[in-house]
């Protein structure tokens, strides 16, 4: 039987193929005329290509009222055919599918002489069928279906469609067959008999028994032997050919249906991915290190000892034994750093692995554990991109309960070793035995290796550098950052240039957070700095950053539209106050709405004071003025300089940009710098000062005058900053730091000047905004509020200094 399968003619095989391809083209002709019998619209290669797949299903599987019917359903009705038009085309292509075989099978029974009396009955069903056709006009109805009778020329046409589909069908197999063997028509008739068999039975595919049925007609005409082979390669050609290249088809239209389903899940894994894949590769390394330890501590197999001593001298397999403990210690420490994605334990777990592996196969063949490695290897190695972080190892925090994670590890594996090798007594010879059977003395030099790194690396911990200090921003990274604030249509980023806070950058430097820190809490100022696209990496960057130093990530001043983004990472939000923001366009000097400005004006300029806006380099050769103003201004508050969020005196930090000055008899009373954003569509006012000899409408019509300015420059919005606890609404149902805030609020103006610095503001009718501080959530807010404010105003004690 091999030998005729193999020795099918090859032209026997590409005339099977093809007369499969015609066959196939002609039962997609089904689907056709039953989109016409229904009256359904439809494109004929929708038609095509679902009709091709339903029969290469159901060919295959059986049961086709219910598969070719699913596959249909899941195509027609995504396509816009209504469920009354499917019923209609799923009866029809019935209706035409039976026709053929009960018409070729009347035929060949009556021809052949077989069956007579049979195939005339046959035959009538059909005629029947189509009597039907002329002279009965009245629908059937079933269920809820109307099933209207087809006209003549639909009935024909599915009479004439399916006997060409059985005659072709039965001529795949007959030219597979041995040639004369049996004549055509005799063959169709067993084969359509074989067919019916198969259909009857319900197996998938008539598999077996259609074989069995024809194997039994066509003997003694064609040996079982030649008979075999041919209907194995019938299978092959008209079955699973066809259903391998519709599963293709299928897999190729559902990827595309789902294209930006399965994008946006492939971004969802992505980000998943980029959360959990370190902490689950960090479990792997600790797993995978400890499979080394308990290896190294317990006896190998003898009959793999024996074979590698034949192989490989002693040394190899000692020197195996031990790298191989000191290779499952480093991935136990690095599996801290694999947890915060840094890209030295990434390559010293991948070097480790790779020595692992080495050490399992030439110590006692462990082919087992050397497979588990690999895999871990294999998912390191294809993880990379998660494992980008370039922070040093040692710099960052070792958490209590990992410390101690690995010492159990490492402790387990020495107790596992003596308790494998308590029937061993000890002697000092051990230490020195080299030999094949010699496990106990291996394990106690491993033990001692790995004792050795744990103790180097509590030594590395304890000559450890102090705790994070932050580095203030070079000039390079200045001029990174200047480079991106350029590109922000807000202004608070500017304040990066005071450089009191520390930079970090995302990996392409297109965007950075600016934070500060005081005691454990790290404070970031603003949202992230830079396009939408980084921000969520920054935000990442930023709290792995603090947890490396078991500190308290913040951030302070965040605006309502980056909620969302902190919500994602765990964090939780209160209010902290309302930014003032006067909408230039609105803005004027006229009208009833602008007496109060002009006012203002008009009272600093009786008092023979000018105003003017003098470029950075004008303010750059009057910085003693401004400097003889500020100090005078500083004489007069008792907590001194703020800094953080609030700029300070820093003369470089004032030639950046334009300052709005008040004069008086060619001396500087008062003074402002202002920050514009490159595409004007923001401007704001940070340090503000004035002498103690200025008149007191100075500020008022300072402000006044610098919102003419701006709207004369084109500026569209004027950010007057941020009033601290307003807009806090203090009922039952609010937290407690909000009703505490409202009450400070209210009653704390000898504390700061909450109220007042909001009725200043409000004089210029602005629009308020909320800001926010995002955190951990907890019982953390009382210290964080206080270091915030510690940080701001330049310590603890200056806290309550106005």
């Amino acid at each position: 039987m091999r030998a005729a399968f193999t020795s099918l003619p090859a032209v026997s095989l590409l005339v099977a193929a093809v007369l499969t391809i015609a066959n196939y083209a002609v039962m997609t002709g089904y689907d056709l005329l039953a989109f016409r019998y229904a009256g359904a619209r439809l494109r004929a290669r929708r038609i095509v290509f679902a009709s091709f797949i339903s029969y290469a299903v159901s060919n295959n599987i059986g049961f086709a009222m219910v598969s070719g019917a699913s596959v249909r359903f899941r195509f027609y009705t995504r396509w816009g055919v209504s469920a009354e038009a499917l019923a209609r085309v799923v009866f029809s292509y019935s209706a035409t599918f039976w026709l053929g075989l009960l018409a070729l099978g009347g035929i060949s029974l009556m021809t052949t002489g077989i069956a007579p009396a049979a195939g005339g009955a046959l035959i009538t069903l059909v005629a029947l069928y189509l009597a039907a056709a002329i002279f009965w006009r009245r629908p059937i109805r079933l269920w809820r279906f109307t099933l209207p009778i087809p006209s003549v020329s639909i009935a024909s046409a599915q009479v004439l469609l399916s006997s060409i589909d059985w005659i072709l069908a039965a001529l795949v197999l007959y030219v597979l067959i041995p040639h004369g063997a049996i004549g055509f028509l005799r063959f169709s008739t067993f084969f359509l008999a074989a067919m019916l068999a198969g259909l009857v039975s319900h197996v998938p595919g008539g598999l077996g028994v259609f074989e069995t049925t024809l194997a039994l007609l066509l003997s003694p005409a064609v040996p079982a032997s030649a008979l075999v082979p041919a209907l194995l390669a019938y299978r092959a050609i008209y079955y699973i050919g066809p259903l391998i290249v519709a599963a293709l088809m299928l897999a190729g239209f559902e990827a595309a249906v789902r294209r930006e389903r399965a994008a946006a899940i492939r971004s969802r894994l992505r980000d998943a991915a980029l959360t959990l894949s370190p902490q689950a590769f960090a479990v792997l390394s600790f797993v995978t290190g400890l499979v080394l330890l308990f290896s190294g501590a317990t006896p190998a197999v003898s009959a793999r000892m024996t074979w590698l001593s034949h192989t490989f001298p002693i040394g190899v397999i000692e020197a195996s034994h031990f790298l191989g403990s000191i290779a499952g210690v480093v991935l136990l420490l690095v599996s801290q750093g694999l947890a915060r994605r840094l890209d030295a334990a990434w390559f010293a777990s991948v070097a480790a692995l790779g020595v692992g592996i080495a050490a399992s196969l030439l110590k006692g063949f462990d082919y087992e554990e050397a497979a588990v490695m690999s895999v871990a290897l294999a998912a390191l190695v294809f993880a990379r991109p998660a494992f980008r972080r370039r922070a040093a190892f040692f710099a960052t925090r070792f958490s209590t309960g990992w410390i101690l994670a690995v010492a159990a590890g490492v402790g387990a594996s020495i107790f596992l070793g003596f308790f494998a090798f308590k029937h061993v007594a000890y002697s000092h010879e051990l230490w020195w035995q080299f030999e094949v059977e010699s496990d106990a003395s291996r394990f106690l030099r491993a033990s001692v290796g790995a004792a050795i790194v744990m103790v180097a690396f509590v030594a590395a911990r304890l000559v450890r550098p102090a705790p994070h200090q932050i580095d203030p921003p070079t000039a390079e990274d200045l001029a990174a950052a200047e480079g991106i604030v350029r590109r922000q249509s807000r202004t608070l980023p500017q304040l990066v240039f005071l450089g009191d806070k520390g930079l970090i950058f995302n990996a392409d430097r297109t965007g950075f957070v600016m934070y500060g820190v005081r005691g454990r809490t790290w404070v970031a100022l603003g949202d992230p700095v830079g396009p939408e696209s980084v921000v969520n990496d920054l935000i990442r960057e930023f709290l792995e950053r603090c947890n490396d130093f078991n500190g308290t990530p913040v951030f302070y001043q965040v605006t309502p539209g980056y909620l969302h983004r902190y919500a994602d990472f765990g964090l939780t939000f209160v209010k902290l106050g309302e930014e003032a923001q006067v909408d230039l366009n609105l803005f004027s000097l006229d009208g009833p709405s602008g007496a109060r400005y002009r006012q203002a004006i008009r009272r600093l300029q009786k008092e023979g004071a000018a105003f003017a806006v003098i470029d950075p380099a004008e303010a750059a050769a009057r910085m003693d003025d401004l400097r003889r103003v500020s100090d005078d201004w500083l004489s007069t508050r008792t907590g001194g300089e703020k800094g953080f969020s609030l700029g300070f005196f820093n003369p470089a930090y004032l030639g950046r940009g334009p300052v709005a000055v008040v004069t008086r008899n060619g001396d500087v009373e008062a003074f402002a710098n202002l920050w514009v954003s490159e595409d004007r569509r923001e401007a704001s006012v940070d340090l503000m000062r004035h002498t103690a000899r200025a008149p007191k409408i100075t500020m008022e019509a300072l402000i006044a005058n610098i919102l003419v300015w701006a709207k004369a420059e084109g500026i569209q919005r004027f950010v007057l900053g941020m009033a601290p606890l307003s807009g806090l609404q203090p009922t039952r149902a609010a937290s407690r730091w909000t009703r505490l805030g409202a009450i400070l609020y209210r009653h704390g103006e000898r504390m700061y000047r909450f109220r007042g610095l909001r009725a200043f503001k409000e004089k210029f009718r602005p629009d308020w905004e909320s800001r926010y501080l995002a955190y951990p959530g907890g019982l953390r807010l009382p210290r964080v509020l206080t270091d915030v404010s510690a940080l701001i105003a330049g310590g603890y004690r200056q806290i309550f200094l106005r």
